[in-house]
Order: structure tokens, then sequence, then C-alpha cells
């Protein structure tokens, strides 16, 4: 990766100007050698691993972002406006084949800061923002077995994610180190990025249904597809990609809290709390739902508390976020994750020797997910199940000792 970046600021009858030109170079290439041996006699040592199939993908991305910044001040008021051309150039090459890429966008920002007293603030931005796919999205290299059995294979002509967006915040001071703020925000997504499900089985389906085929033939010689018990190809697993699923929109409220206890007497113990609250809308084939993978809510809360003279502090924080459902073809998935406790004391030694015990999971938290799985997309329509799955996960208590110098 190769990054350049020229700027040039000025004053211009009592504004600040900025303008510049950002350029990035980044190249991966990657390869992938597959050999899959077997053996017919139970428990039997495998063949050696040979007659391995290469697969060699480079990328190459060039990005030149040219920009234009204005900011100032009247009075309680502070501003800032500014103009970004991104140019992005993206040349993908897999197995002979080359994609190419080539966009730019024009993404325009301003932010407004109003001083309403010494203690408070009112905040405004809009912006356009632009994410651009990642190299994993984009390499057209087929996985197997990335996701459980599922196989994953990039998309290389992956067209980037735009949003427009609009914050409004407030925040108050409390005292001299405590500070308390909301924000609201909404985004309007064009070309959401997803996985999906292509519909095509998986390459473990696949082997697994050769080998049934295998086995009935070998039970019964001289049948063929037309035999009665001849084995039905019924995938329970696909071939996932990242694609552009559509224009959406999502929006929520921000909630952050952090002061000390001075009013109550306790100056050296400090409270934090945050909580985010969000909703989403996409469209896909089967209708309305919320962006997969998004958590309605979470939100996280402590305190830490230090005994100066000791040189000891300790202090715990505690996270619980909302269930999270995600719907592509032929599955649906709900997850839900068990709340979070972490908890530390530390002790100092002088100015330079630190002792730190933190245990983590301390609620041996679990992650569930429950799947809704169909055979067609017209039976995920009807509700009518192929099957129903559990699956639970824990990963027990963490605890780590840490003994930090500075020198």
């Amino acid at each position: 990766e190769l990054a350049m970046k020229l700027e040039h600021e000025r004053d211009l009858d009592g504004a600040g100007v900025a303008f510049g030109l950002d350029f990035q170079d980044k190249r991966r290439r990657a390869s992938l050698s597959v050999s899959e041996v077997d053996t017919d006699e139970e428990g039997a040592a495998l063949p050696p691993y040979e007659d391995f199939d290469v697969f060699a993908s480079r990328i190459e991305e060039r990005r030149l972002d040219p920009y234009l910044m204005f900011d100032g001040d009247r009075g309680s008021l502070q501003w800032e406006a500014g103009l970004r051309y991104e140019m992005t150039d993206a040349d993908i090459h897999h197995d002979g084949n080359t994609y190419r890429q080539d966009y730019g966008l024009l993404l325009p920002s301003a932010h407004l800061r109003w001083a309403m007293s010494d203690a408070d603030r009112l905040s405004l931005s809009l912006a356009r923002s632009l994410r651009r796919p990642n190299f994993n999205h984009l390499d057209p290299t087929l996985l197997e077995g990335e996701f459980g059995d599922n196989d994953f294979i990039g998309n290389p002509l992956l067209a980037p994610e735009t949003a427009n967006g609009i914050d409004l915040g407030f925040e108050h001071r409390i005292g001299a180190r405590g500070i308390i703020g909301v924000n609201v925000f909404y985004r309007d997504v064009s070309d959401l990025i997803e996985l999906v499900n292509t519909g095509e089985p998986s390459d473990e389906a696949i082997g697994d249904y050769e080998d049934d085929v295998e086995e009935f033939l070998d039970d019964n010689p001289g049948a063929d597809e037309n035999s009665p018990g001849y084995p039905e190809f019924d995938p329970d697993s696909f071939v996932y990609t990242a694609a552009n699923v559509g224009d959406g929109e999502v929006y929520g409220i921000e909630f952050d809290v952090s002061m000390p206890l001075t009013a109550f007497g306790l100056e050296n113990t400090g409270v934090f709390a945050n909580a985010s609250w969000l909703d989403s809308r996409v469209d896909d084939a089967i209708g309305e739902r919320r962006f997969n993978d998004q958590a309605r809510y979470v939100y996280n809360l402590g305190f830490i508390h230090s005994f100066d003279e000791a040189g000891v502090s300790f202090g715990a924080s505690y996270r619980k976020q909302g269930a999270a459902e995600s719907r592509v073809l032929a599955e649906e998935v709900r997850t839900e994750y068990g709340a979070d406790l972490e908890a530390f004391v530390e002790k100092r030694f002088g100015e330079k020797l630190v002792l730190r015990l933190t245990g983590s999971n301390l609620l041996d938290a679990s992650k569930d997910e429950f799947f809704d799985k169909f055979d067609t997309l017209a039976d995920q329509i009807d509700r009518d199940y192929d099957e129903y799955e559990l699956e639970t996960e824990r990963s027990g208590r963490v605890w780590q000792l840490m003994l930090r110098y500075a020198f």
C-alpha cells in the first residue's frame, strides 16, 4: 500500500481554506492451492496430497481524491463545508480474466457547531459518504467451507455503497469533567452491500450427493435415475457471494454520559453509559426487512474507582446488545447474544510499574442462533419449512494478568 498527500492551507477574508490531493495505491496477490484425497478403507491413512489445483488472483486499486474545504467561525457559531471528488480505478485479475472498475463520486459535506452557552453545544452535520467493497468481496476465487458448510465466491463487479446522511447532536457539560450527549442520525443508502445466497449448491452438498448416488448404485446394480429410491438432490448448503442488494435507509439515536460522582462525595468514582437504538429498511425478493445482521440496540454502562494514595483502581462494565436478523435465499437466521460483564483491578508501583488483573465474559454469555431453512424461494414465501435448527455457543470466562513497565 502506497499513500501520498498534498495539502495547502491559507486564510481568505476571515475564513480558512484548504485544498489538496490524496493518492493511494493498493495491491494484493493471492494464491490458493487445493488438493483433495480420500480412501475407501475406514481408518486407513490418507494418500499423499498431489495434483493441486492452483487459483491465483491479483487486485490493484488506485485512488486519486482532490478536495476543497472552507471553515470559519462567527461568534458562537463554527462552520465547515467542503467537497471531495473520489476517483477509483481497480483491476481484478483471476484465472486469465480481468475485471475493471472505474468510477468517480462527488462527496459534499457541511458541519455546523453552535455554542449555545458555556455548557451547551448543538451540532448539525450533512454529508455524502462512500463505502468501497473490501478486497475479500471482490476476489472471485471460490472458497469452500468459508461459512460453515457454505462456500463463498467474491464478486469483481461489486459497486461501491453510498449514503446521504444527516446528524443532529446536543452536548451538555456537567462540572469540569462530566458530559452528557444525545445524537440522532439518518442515512439514505444506495447500492447496499450484503452477503447473499446465489442458490448454487456448495461443494460439500455436491460431494454428499455424489456419495449417496455411488452408494445406491453399489447396492442396486443396474439401477438408474428412474429407479425407485434413487437419491434426490436436496442441498442444505450453498454458495454465497457479496452483492448490491438495493437501496435502503437506516436511522437511530445515540446517548452518552460520562461524569464523576462529585455531587455524592465520590470524586474518585467515575461512571459512564452509552446506548444506541437503530432501525433500517431495505426490500428483497420477499419484501421489506431490516439490514442483515444489524442489532436493534446496544448499550454499555460501568464505573471506575481510584484510591490515589494506595495506587489502586478497579472498575467494571456491562454490555448488552439486541437480537440481529438475517434473511437470504432459502435461509433466515435470528441471532441472540448474552450480556457481557468485564471487571478489572489495577495496582501501580511507583510511576513505571503497573500490575493489572482483568476478567472478561464473567457471565459466561452464550450466542444463540435460530435457523429457518427452506428448499426454494417459493417455499420461503409460503413458510413451507425444510428444517429448523438451533445452535448455541459458549466460550467461557477469561482471566488475564498483565505486568506493564514503562521505560
